[in-house]
């Protein structure tokens, strides 16, 4: 058993101690009141009885008066006693002390929650202390458990006692009853019967009074049976506690403590190896995040380029179609000029036709080494320095223009 199950062992077992102390106080407090309704019905009775043997005779039994009279003051003295709250002032002082443990044991076992870890024979003296403390308990809740049964028991001979006195006193008036029943014969009847009847209900409210009483003591009975039970469970709990405590003391075989070291160890190295691969993994996947940025950079910078070349291409394009479309209306111009100049008479046709074929296979020629790059040696112009086709048909077309106007001229 750990020192956290006998801590809160301890705490569920103050309060239920108090509990009870309580509940005992205030049974002891209704006994005292009923008792003390018991005590001034029996002097209202005795009382009454005196002026009653009082009427029916002048001269009473001075000892039983004297009696009855200790009795009461014997009742009364006892009454000033209880009055005087020696058993409440005890039973008060008992609660206060278990509150006090009470509060000590929660204050222990939230200093024993704050600590980390503490000593086996820390937690030894503890629970020690605490039996010691409760055993203290046990013996002051015993001595006071038995002064109320003492007291119980006085009670229980103090209403024997009453009951005999009043089956006495009635047995008293029934004979009074009797004698003056035989001495009084020729005394006329109406008085007889008056008589007769008084002390019938004397003699009834004295028996229902006695049956009454025979009921409060069967309360008492059931009231000490229950105390009894009560005392019983309790001496069942502290024995437990003993127990418990046994358990605590007996020490921990080594080869089981060796077992449970080497197991918390083995727990422990796996708990590191998983931590040791769980940062190999995250360091692998931070390592591919990066180079997978690296690689999406790189695919943008050459997305963008593409994208610039194409661009480029494309207006060179454009812009070479659109230059084609005016040489081409410059030729058909220039060609027009040469059909009609060639019309007219004195038109130099050899030289200009020998000039004009010279031009175009001059330039034929030039385009064709430009467009294959692989004159006999030569070395290739690079890729990147080639001009487009369609330069190349537009310089020959505004070459072969340019000749055509220069022959129609001459």
């Amino acid at each position: 058993m750990s020192s956290g199950d006998a801590e809160s062992a301890g705490r569920e077992g103050a309060p239920r101690a108090a509990a009870a102390l309580c509940g005992l106080y205030h049974e002891a407090g209704q006994r005292l009141r009923r008792l003390q309704d018991q005590l001034a019905a029996r002097d209202a009775l005795i009382a009454r009885l005196r002026a009653r043997l009082a009427a029916l005779e002048g001269d009473t039994a001075p000892s039983l008066v004297d009696a009855l009279l200790e009795q009461v003051a014997r009742f009364r003295e006892q009454l000033r006693q209880r009055d005087g709250g020696a058993a409440e002032a005890a039973l008060r002082q008992e609660i206060e002390r278990l509150s006090e443990q009470l509060e000590e044991k929660e204050r222990e076992a939230q200093q024993l929650l704050s600590q980390p870890g503490l000593e086996r024979e820390k937690e030894v003296a503890l629970l020690r202390r605490s039996v010691a403390e409760k055993e203290r308990a046990r013996a002051a809740s015993h001595v006071l458990c038995r002064s109320l049964a003492d007291e119980t028991h006085q009670l229980r001979r103090t209403l024997a006692a009453t009951a005999h006195m009043c089956q006495h006193l009635a047995k008293c008036l029934d004979e009074r009853q009797g004698g003056q029943g035989t001495a009084g014969e020729q005394s006329p009847e109406p008085k007889c019967t008056e008589g007769d009847a008084s002390v019938h209900a004397v003699v009834e409210k004295l028996r229902e009074e006695n049956r009454v009483l025979r009921q409060k003591v069967t309360h008492v009975e059931d009231l000490n049976a229950r105390w009894q039970r009560y005392d019983a469970s309790r001496d069942e709990y502290v024995r437990g506690l003993h127990a418990q405590l046994k358990g605590l003391q007996v020490p921990l075989e080594p080869e089981l403590m060796r077992k449970e070291v080497s197991r918390l160890n083995a727990q422990l190295e796996e708990k590191m190896d998983d931590c040791a691969e769980a940062r190999r993994e995250l360091a692998a996947a931070r390592s591919a995040r990066d180079a997978a940025l690296e690689r999406v950079q790189m695919l943008e910078q050459q997305i963008l380029a593409y994208k610039d070349d194409f661009t480029s291409e494309r207006a060179d394009r454009e812009r070479a179609q659109s230059r084609i479309h005016e040489l081409e209306e410059q030729v058909a111009s220039l060609q027009r000029q040469a059909s009609w100049r060639q019309v007219q008479p004195g038109f130099p046709r050899a030289r200009g036709g020998s000039r004009l074929r010279f031009s175009f296979t001059h330039f034929e020629l030039s385009c064709g080494c430009q467009g294959l790059g692989s004159a006999p040696g030569r070395a290739a112009m690079p890729s990147a320095r080639k001009p487009p086709g369609g330069i190349c048909v537009l310089l020959v077309a505004f070459v072969c223009a340019r000749r055509v106007a220069s022959a129609g001229l001459s």
